[in-house]
């Protein structure tokens, strides 16, 4: 690690620098513009010291088994564990909400500004996990929507711009970190089984008739 800089460094940049460090170990995304009530999206003062800061930051966390790697397409920072481990463990119903969530901002690539997020409610997201996506059998309850879509928010995946996760008419924005969350291949994977299994459904049916 480069101590140079970090000798060097004021107190705010020091500040700064733990405050970047922080957020990636607790949230593993640190995204290029966030959310603030009146204001609507803003620039992030972390991805701005992570721009400026990236090898210092990068050759610290690798110190403590962590690789930083940036997506500047995408606007965002993410870290990955280099021995596989602290992984996030989600439960079939967490799992389903995130498969959805990444659903959603592939259909909406086409239409995103240029902070990158897609905006959607509650309502549309389990409109897709049951209905049109069929990931479920059935809606979960809204308390295990909330506990899913927190967890999401969490790890800055998802960021709520107005009502409650538990409400159906609560809007929030999906975040480009999505993409790394749920990359391409994991997806198109996702979507074959379901189109496979959704085929023989149908043939089931046809059978039958």
């Amino acid at each position: 690690m480069n101590l140079d800089w970090i000798n060097g460094a004021s107190q705010k940049e020091l500040d700064s620098f733990k405050a970047v460090c922080n957020q990636l170990l607790s949230r593993t995304y640190i995204v290029r513009t966030v959310y603030k009530p009146g204001n609507g999206r803003v620039t992030n003062p972390n991805y701005i010291f992570l721009t400026t800061h990236y090898e210092e930051v990068r050759d610290y966390l690798s110190l403590l088994d962590w690789d930083l790697r940036r997506d500047d397409r995408n606007g965002y920072f993410y870290i990955l564990n280099t021995d596989e481990v602290n992984r996030c463990n989600l439960d079939k119903k967490e799992t389903a909400i995130l498969l959805a969530v990444r659903m959603l901002y592939e259909e909406n690539l086409e239409h995103l500004g240029l902070e990158q997020d897609a905006i959607c409610t509650v309502r549309d997201l389990l409109e897709k996990v049951v209905t049109d996506y069929a990931i479920l059998p059935a809606k979960p309850n809204m308390e295990e929507v909330k506990r899913a879509l927190t967890l999401l928010e969490n790890h800055a995946v998802i960021q709520r711009i107005d009502g409650k996760f538990n409400q159906g008419s609560c809007k929030f924005a999906i975040l480009p970190t999505v993409l790394a969350a749920v990359s391409s291949e994991k997806l198109n994977a996702v979507v074959a089984v379901l189109k496979k299994e959704e085929e023989n459904e149908e043939t089931e049916e046809d059978t039958s008739d």
